[in-house]
């Protein structure tokens, strides 16, 4: 393992502890109420610079660096940055997004100081060849295509059967998104040759489908359900067997 790839991984490593398994939700709560006036997003921000700089200094010992000021100036910049971002994100709403953006604003951090400490030439040289390797293009590409543009065309099909059932009785856009992880699922098991997943996904599906069709009673529903999960299926393995031939 390169040298960069292992001071990436142990910086992320003690995000991930200090974020996830040293934040009680008494401090998440506490920033969110008190926001700049809060000392638990000090002492939560503190806990990502201790981490950093024991990441940073094993990383330095670990290669023979000599343990410097540089772990301690890096896990200084760990502390603020962490606490800026947490403050900025106290003022936003709730949800999936600002988290997203939450996390990826604290790795942009890291990804920094791993450009800066450790070789950029081989970190970028390694990462164009691979965002410039046809194998992993033509596979992105897949991924991509069994998304959205599989979701448009699997409507497109089943429109002149489309069901006007109560959609008061379903979350707003679940069967969409329901059907876009099966895909994904479903493709990342063909690509490693894990065809036991496969079934074992549609087994899992076919069993949640089984009580609710049982129980509707409905006999449209039932066939509208079973052609929307067979054209899924078939567009999966569609893109799957495109992708094989190709990078064969």
């Amino acid at each position: 393992m390169a040298e960069w790839q292992t001071l990436l991984l142990w910086l992320v490593i003690g995000h991930v502890i200090a974020d996830f398994y040293l934040q009680p939700m008494s401090w998440v709560h506490d920033r969110n109420n008190r926001h700049f006036k809060s000392t638990k997003v000090v002492w939560h921000s503190l806990v990502h610079g201790v981490l950093g700089f024991i990441a940073l200094a094993a990383w330095q010992h670990n290669y023979d660096f000599g343990i410097n000021s540089a772990a301690f100036g890096y896990a200084t910049l760990i502390t603020i940055s962490h606490y800026i971002i947490d403050i900025a994100k106290s003022y936003s709403s709730k949800g999936v997004v600002p988290f997203l953006v939450d996390q990826a604003a604290h790795l942009l951090v890291i990804l920094c100081i791993t450009l800066n400490l450790s070789k950029p030439f081989s970190l970028s040289e390694q990462l164009l060849l691979f965002i410039t390797t046809p194998t992993n293009l033509i596979i992105g590409l897949g991924y991509l295509l069994v998304l959205t543009p599989a979701s448009i065309m699997i409507r497109m099909l089943l429109e002149r059967w489309a069901y006007m059932g109560n959609e008061q009785e379903s979350l707003p856009q679940a069967g969409n998104l329901i059907g876009q992880l099966e895909r994904v699922l479903l493709l990342t098991c063909i690509l490693i040759d894990s065809w036991a997943a496969v079934g074992f996904i549609l087994a899992a599906k076919s069993v949640f489908r089984f009580g609710d069709l049982t129980a509707s009673k409905d006999r449209k529903l039932t066939e509208y359900v079973m052609l929307g999960t067979l054209v899924s299926i078939l567009v999966t393995l569609s893109v799957a067997g495109l992708i094989k031939s190709l990078i064969s």
